[in-house]
């Protein structure tokens, strides 16, 4: 670069070659169209998490036998695979759940490969159960496959088996989709055969189960028996035996001895018939026959939704008939298209605010040069994102909406400097090349040191990482790509149509303010002014610290939002039948249904769009991860909502609080009401573990410290749960095992015997044309539920001594006794654990009341042997915390070394970096003076960005002062060891503040406007102005909550922050020129 005629050589080449930029700025433009149009759309970004489930049936057994038997022995091998960051697990009746948390450098595909070869090494040892009904299930966890993107729902004048089989139709149709992972049907079961056994005739037929398995299994079957080789032809020899029709089964005969048959008919009545309950589906109180769909992930939710319509359309015209009612509710993608087109007409309101201050600064002409790069930076952004991969989700949108303002930043300073020049009489192409060169590094410093604030955001670790991770990625990408638009597509378009337009001797407003501002930077350079500024800007940020630590704001981790759905949680403990779990829900569905009818208009509700119950499968809490096993004792109700915009000003945060108080008061049952986590789940806010060996006393302690903490009544918990319970009534049967063994039976058999006759057990399958059957073999309802029958039954065998039939009853070799176990066992990291757990009311800080809880720890006496820990969302919380404070010092320092390395010296960036640390004053002073939450992750995320934002005009200052300072002593021809006085140093710092005072506040205002919208939740809808003259606006909205807390710190900070540009940078920069020694060159 030449230093008397300054030219950036990329610069001057896009100014030489205008038909090859023009050529470049067609296909961003073009290419970044179709990007945007073709990018897949979502709510939220998708996380690839390192996560393997593995579950693992294992009926018939209580909790405490599942974990001695499979989950221990599973946990001690995968505890051993290198990378695994946690393993939590839980062992109810029946079934184990093992959930393997990796570090993320692992991907899923490595960690479900080292998962199933440890689980494989388990399933070999010889004391691992070999009579699993199935091997274990690893799976790789997908949060976004787990919650169903709308509900289908079928009802009318139909039988449920008429209703199932449309279901099943669109099932079929649905799932041929791409975008579909999965569709689970829910209120109607599956069609079993079920051979319900008499147990006396069984008896007196002197028949066992497996006489009656083997009958049925032997002939139920199809067997290739090989080749016959016929006149030269080979004839495949196959026996045909699998039954056509299900009721012949009953002429199977079973046992034929001493002449006497005896056929299953005798013995058993055949049923083809729905197998037990496993769920219940409605919609307004009514049954219905419901669908799940869940997309898969990377798939475009819009588009899923959009042919999932046509599906269902099609198949009302010509499949299914008129009187069928199909409804679709909890549809995702309306949600998904709302908050994408309110950012969407964010950006765009944004672009018209920004463009509109630009004319007013600048003029029309100058206006668009500056104002294509926000076009240009997006679509080239666009470009970029849509080869990664990424999905148009809201992080990526609200990552457009910061970078806004600052997309035209460097173009104002290359436009406006080259303006000047042309305006004091250079040619333009001169101009041109000499404008954008006179401020190329500084820009290019000014967008290193923002990408450095945003740099270390990439490093940031976790499931919170991977979820935060697209806004920095975002904005870098974005931010480079305006840097190349300065520099190459700006240039171009400058030296073709820039002019200079005639000055009129009018006084404008910006004249004005660079006057009031040359005197009072002139004044605040003269005499002790400078110390007293300086000062006084210190004592302001140690007041407000002072402030925040004595009257400090509502520390939250994620913001709080606007409820779009209602979650009602019901549990009860863990054996109830679900009949009881149906009744119950039922229940609390009509009285939110009764309460919700206030919100009516002429017979329709203008709140909410559907109340949908459930009960059974697929009820669990998403937030509480993966479960497994069948939930007869859970059900789960939604309540969803209208969009913010037509719910007529009724807050859904204060229908959530009303649902809470009309359903409380239900005894013996755990009711939480809660909404969907905006993020990926944290836990509980209030999530205590308490941990050890002794289950027993863990239980204990646990119900010793939900006591302790409710005598306190500290306000703000709803109510304080236990993830398990000790209720779970047993029956235990205990074997006289030298009596039994000289009858010749073992406990095997005995448990074998009970099994089938409770449980059931599966023997054979029937096919037809269009499924597979199973069939189930068990006692007959009567006797399942007959304890005196149950236990009287007689185990019959052969005995291999004598070869007779032999009958021993079960009460003749055992006892049993009434007893109660736990509802599960919890292990995290191979310890026991038992959580004490709740949710925090609305406008309470979960923060404050976890702080009280953890005072009130201080006089509670733990058992030796036990801990208890702080985890959940709370643990989430100061992990990030930590890392974001980490960010911010390292964000920083990477600012620091770029402006050592733009400078060569090391006291300008120190005055820099002083005017970072200082703008902390405008986000303290703000959320204190407006008392805003501060919100650990948007807030400091919002600090972080305005390191980077801060340092951008305090670089092209500095480098102007430095630059007149240059011309400066070249006029006065100073060798390198003469200084400037200092009315000379002054006279150059007020010239170049002056100078620079327009670019400085365009660059803050662009900034701060292009925020605005969404911090203050001012919503257009341009296209229904443009199509409709309706432009829908509204003030508010899911997206200002969300996104408002980050965009509020910059606003706040930047204000401020342009004060310390304008006067405190200055007055740094002349204090420590002044001071230093004749050696030091002035210009540094």
């Amino acid at each position: 670069m030449n230093k008397k005629n300054k030219e950036f050589k990329l610069s001057s080449w896009s100014i030489s070659n205008k038909s090859t930029v023009a050529v470049i700025t067609f296909i961003v433009l073009l290419g970044g169209f179709l990007s945007y149009t073709s990018m897949p759309r979502e709510n939220y970004p998708e996380i690839i998490v390192p996560q393997i489930y593995v579950a693992t049936p294992y009926p018939g057994n209580s909790a405490l036998d599942v974990e001695k038997l499979i989950t221990k022995r599973l946990e001690k091998e995968i505890n051993a695979i290198t990378g695994v960051d946690k393993i939590t697990s839980t062992s109810i009746q029946g079934f184990s759940s093992i959930n393997v948390e990796f570090n993320f450098d692992i991907s899923p595909s490595d960690a479900l490969q080292k998962v199933k070869n440890k689980v494989d090494i388990a399933m070999a040892d010889k004391d691992f159960p070999k009579d699993l009904p199935a091997e274990p299930s690893i799976t790789e966890t997908n949060f976004n496959e787990q919650m169903p993107i709308m509900n289908i729902n079928l009802s009318g004048d139909f039988s449920m088996d008429q209703l199932k089989d449309y279901a099943e139709y669109l099932e079929d149709e649905i799932e041929e989709l791409t975008e579909i992972s999965g569709v689970d049907i829910r209120g109607v079961q599956e069609k079993e055969l079920e051979v319900a056994i008499d147990l006396y005739k069984m008896q007196a037929s002197k028949i066992s189960f497996n006489d009656i398995e083997n009958a049925i299994a032997f002939e139920n079957q199809s067997i290739s028996s090989g080749d016959i080789l016929e006149n030269g032809i080979r004839r495949n020899v196959r026996v045909t035996g699998e039954f056509k029709d299900p009721l012949a089964i009953k002429d199977i005969v079973v046992k034929h001895e001493n002449g006497q048959i005896v056929f299953l008919r005798d013995i058993a009545d055949v049923e083809f018939k729905e197998q037990e309950k496993q769920s219940y589906a409605r919609e307004y109180t009514q049954p219905v026959v419901m669908l799940d769909v869940k997309k898969r992930s990377g798939q475009n939710l819009l588009k899923a939704s959009a042919k999932i319509d046509e599906i269902i359309a099609e198949a009302k015209s010509s499949v299914f008939p008129e009187s069928l009612i199909i409804s679709k509710t909890n549809d995702q993608s309306n949600d998904t298209r709302t908050m994408v087109a309110d950012l969407e007409n964010s950006i765009i309101l944004g672009v018209i605010l920004v463009v509109t201050v630009l004319y007013f600064f600048l003029g029309f002409r100058n206006a668009l040069f500056v104002g294509i790069a926000i076009p240009l930076s997006m679509f080239l952004s666009f470009i970029i994102l849509n080869f990664l991969g990424v999905t148009l989700n809201t992080m990526v949108l609200f990552s457009l909406v910061i970078a806004l303002g600052m997309l035209v930043d460097n173009g104002i300073v290359v436009v406006e400097n080259v303006y000047r020049l042309m305006d004091e009489g250079m040619p333009k192409i001169q101009a041109a090349k000499q404008g954008v060169g006179e401020v190329a590094w500084p820009i290019i410093a000014s967008t290193a040191t923002t990408l450095a604030a945003f740099l270390p955001l990439i490093m940031w670790d976790g499931i919170i990482g991977k979820f935060m991770q697209w806004l920095p990625i975002t904005l870098i990408i974005v931010l480079s790509s305006s840097l190349f638009v300065a520099l190459v597509i700006n240039p171009m378009l400058i030296s073709l149509y820039m002019k200079v337009v005639k000055k009129e001797n009018k006084v404008t407003l910006i004249n004005k303010l660079e006057g009031i501002y040359e005197k009072f930077l002139a004044f605040a350079l003269r005499g002790k002014n400078p110390y007293s500024i300086v000062f006084g800007s210190f004592m302001l940020l140690f007041t407000a610290a002072g402030l925040m630590y004595f009257f400090p704001p509502k520390v939250l981790f994620f913001p709080n939002t606007e409820a779009k759905q209602v979650f009602v949680f019901v549990e009860y403990p863990i054996g109830t039948d679900i009949e009881e779990t149906n009744t119950l829900s039922l229940r609390i569905e009509k009285d939110i249904e009764t309460h919700l009818k206030k919100y009516e208009i002429d017979g329709e509700n203008f709140l909410v769009t559907s109340i949908i119950g459930q009960v059974g499968e697929g009820t669990a809490d998403p937030s509480k991860g993966q479960t497994g096993g069948n939930t007869p004792n859970k059900a789960r109700i939604t309540v969803d909502f209208v969009k913010f915009q037509d719910r007529l000003g009724v807050s859904s945060e204060q229908v959530l609080n009303d649902i809470r108080n009309v359903i409380k008061g239900y005894p013996g049952v755990s009711i939480v009401v809660d909404k969907p986590a905006d993020g990926p789940p944290t836990g509980s806010p209030i999530n205590l573990e308490i941990k050890g060996d002794d289950y027993t006393l863990i239980l204990k302690t646990a119900n010793q410290l939900k006591s302790f903490i409710n005598t306190a009544n500290i306000p703000g918990i709803e109510e304080l749960k236990l993830d398990i319970d000790q209720g779970k009534p047993e029956l235990l049967v205990n074997v006289d095992r030298q009596k039994a063994r000289r009858l010749g039976v073992s406990t095997g058999l005995i448990g074998n015997n009970l099994r089938t006759a409770l449980y059931g057990k599966e023997i054979s399958t029937f096919k037809d044309f269009t499924d597979d059957y199973p069939i189930n073999i068990r006692l007959k309802e009567e006797y399942r539920y007959d304890r005196n029958a149950l236990l009287n039954q007689k185990i019959t065998f052969r005995d291999q001594g004598s070869g007779r039939i032999k009958q021993v009853p079960i009460s003749a070799v055992a006892t049993t006794q009434n007893n109660s176990s736990f509802s599960a066992v919890k292990r995290i990291d191979l310890d026991r654990v038992v959580t004490v757990y709740s949710n925090v009311l609305n406008g309470y800080n979960p923060t404050d009341v976890n702080d009280k809880i953890r005072a009130l720890l201080n006089d509670f006496e733990i058992p030796k042997g036990l801990e208890i820990n702080f985890t959940g969302e709370q643990e989430k919380q100061a992990k990030e915390m930590a890392f974001l404070s980490k960010a911010l010092l390292i964000a920083v320092l990477l600012i620091f070394l770029i402006l050592v390395g733009q400078f060569n010296s090391a006291t300008t960036p120190i005055i820099i970096s002083i005017s970072v640390f200082l703008s902390l004053i405008g986000v303290l002073f703000g959320l204190l003076i407006f008392r805003m939450d501060f919100v650990i992750l948007m807030t400091m995320i919002g600090i972080i960005s305005l390191a980077g934002i801060v340092v951008n005009n305090a670089i092209v200052l500095i480098d102007y002062i430095n630059l007149i300072i240059y011309r400066k002593r070249k006029a006065l021809n100073l060798d390198g060891a003469e200084q400037l006085t200092s009315s000379q140093l002054l006279e150059c710092i007020v010239e170049a503040g002056k100078t620079r005072l327009r670019p400085v506040l365009l660059t803050a205002m662009t900034t701060i406007l292009g925020l605005l919208p969404l911090a203050l939740g001012i919503n257009i809808n341009f296209k229904t102005l443009i199509t409709e003259l309706n432009p829908n606006f509204y003030i508010g909205g899911e997206n200002v909550a969300f996104w408002g807390p980050m965009g509020w710190a910059i606003i706040y900070g930047l204000s401020f922050a342009t004060f310390l540009t304008l006067v405190v940078v200055p007055i740094l920069y002349y204090l420590i020129n002044k001071i230093k020694t004749k050696s030091v060159n002035v210009a540094a």
